[in-house]
């Protein structure tokens, strides 16, 4: 049992480079659904759906690009809870930081089939080094 009045008693609550690099991504993903929503946003759905795509079309495209919002903005959430929240950096690792990193792999194949070159869909940079973060800081 943890007692109040023993010092030595408490757990050690150290702020560490992982504890910083997953804050450092947490920010790095608050800033991303920033720009994700406000930029990009009227970048790319707004002139989709001025377009003649037919609407199942442009209704799956929102859909993913709702979705991909949401996995920024829990993801860096998740990112804040870990940092301070041991047991949740190795699930965090494994879930989070993998799916980035598969994102970043399927970024770059696209990337390379539809464009011919990675820098077409630079988004793989993004996801990319923040699986790379994820994954480096949340392991024990």
């Amino acid at each position: 049992m943890i007692s109040l009045s023993n010092p030595l008693d408490q757990p050690v609550r150290r702020w560490t480079l992982r504890r910083y690099g997953l804050l450092l991504g947490a920010a790095l993903s608050a800033v991303g659904a920033r720009y994700h929503i406000a930029v990009g946003t009227s970048k790319v759905l707004e002139p989709m759906h001025a377009t003649a795509l037919p609407r199942e079309v442009t209704t799956i495209i929102d859909l993913m690009w709702w979705q991909i919002a949401a996995l920024i903005v829990m993801g860096g959430v998740a990112m804040a809870v870990a940092a301070f929240r041991t047991e949740w950096r190795r699930p965090v690792a494994w879930l989070l930081g993998g799916h980035y990193l598969v994102i970043s792999v399927i970024c770059i194949a696209i990337s390379y089939s539809w464009f011919g070159t990675p820098l077409g869909l630079f988004q793989w940079v993004i996801f990319g080094s923040l699986g790379l973060l994820t994954i480096w800081a949340a392991w024990r």
